[in-house]
């Protein structure tokens, strides 16, 4: 009886394995065909908050325009886009990167992980900070003379697994915390990624899937209850004031292939890789991206994105230095560059270094 249990129980996992894939594998073709045949007629832009947890910490995908799903990344930066490509990480190690956005918005981004017995496991921070802005009030539009700082901050940890030598799953679970510093307004909440990456076995072809971001509202409160403002009309201050909205996380969902080409070259690779991008609070939108490798020491990249309503074209330079450092055998330094339109460029980099 406990065989004949044992027997049906993996018989079991197997059929939840197959489905999964199949639904992976299905879902894809759809979510293309659907956004080539059109747009939504609406967007829902500015409906959703904490989109520093939108901003791509790793200047490797961003140089691909963020065409990274369907990828396997070996290091442990994968927790930010596809937690499921964690079981790729070579060896122990950590992650920081650096985003100087705009208006002197500093982003910074911090990984950790480690190879276990039970799945491989990361820690992981971001961390955005506007600097001081100064106040202005319906009253006083030159300024109060106050200043405050605008702040996020999400702390999280993943895990993955194979469960087969083909399919890999990961999920993340973070802590998010947005606040104003001057009026001691705070806004928590939790979120949870998980992702799947398939290894189709077809020449060197992969498919990835993701939902990043999913949670309750966040809702801004002060000292425990909820945060309120002075509202005003016709420049009158208005004798009740006003409730902040509770809003909603900036849910993501992304599919991505990868091909990689020159497989039989030992000094020149190519891979080509794009993800449908369904948000939430946007339209959807394709990212295209490539990456040429040479010697698997020098990579120089490039992206666009389609039906983006800021961001244009990437591109990005990134070199492998493990075998030519003593630092580390698994070291790589990246850059990349954004091209926002009449926002800018944005710059940044990144750096992994295995233990």
């Amino acid at each position: 009886m406990i065989l004949k249990n044992t027997l049906v129980n993996l018989q079991s996992s197997d059929n939840i394995l197959i489905a999964m894939k199949q639904h992976t594998i299905r879902i894809i073709p759809m979510l293309f065909i659907s956004m080539a045949i059109g747009q939504q007629n609406f967007e829902k832009v500015g409906t959703s908050g904490a989109h520093f947890l939108d901003i791509s910490p790793d200047a490797r995908v961003v140089g691909m325009a963020n065409s990274v799903v369907g990828t396997i990344i070996t290091d442990a930066s994968a927790v930010f886009y596809n937690p499921a490509a964690l079981v790729y990480m070579k060896s122990s190690n950590i992650f920081f990167s650096r985003v100087n956005w705009f208006a002197g918005i500093n982003y910074h981004s911090l990984s950790g992980g480690i190879k276990t017995p039970i799945g491989n496991m990361a820690v992981h921070m971001r961390q955005l900070s506007t600097g001081d802005i100064n106040e202005t009030t319906v009253q006083e539009q030159q300024g109060t003379g106050r200043s405050f700082v605008w702040s996020d901050l999400a702390l999280g940890i993943s895990w993955a697994q194979s469960l087969t030598d083909r399919f890999s799953f990961g999920a993340n679970i973070s802590l998010i915390k947005e606040s104003v510093n001057l009026y001691n307004y705070e806004a928590n909440a939790w979120a949870v990624d998980i992702g799947t990456l398939y290894i189709t076995g077809y020449n060197s072809l992969k498919l990835g899937m993701s939902v990043r971001n999913f949670g309750p509202e966040l809702d801004f409160e002060k000292e425990g209850k909820d945060a309120t403002f002075d509202d005003y009309h016709d420049g009158e201050l208005l004798p009740e004031p006003e409730s902040f909205r509770a809003y909603h996380m900036p849910l993501m969902f992304q599919v991505g292939i990868s091909y990689d080409l020159f497989e039989d070259l030992p000094n020149h690779k190519l891979m080509l890789a794009i993800d449908a991008v369904h948000p939430n609070d946007s339209s959807e939108r394709l990212n295209l991206g490539m990456q040429y490798g040479f010697m698997d020491i020098l990579f120089l990249r490039g992206g666009l994105y389609s039906n983006h309503n800021s961001a244009y074209f990437m591109g990005g330079l990134g070199f492998n230095l493990g075998e030519i450092t003593p630092i580390s055998n698994d070291f790589r330094f990246d850059m990349a560059v954004s091209n926002y339109g009449l926002l800018g460029f944005v710059r940044q980099f990144t750096i992994a270094i295995g233990l």
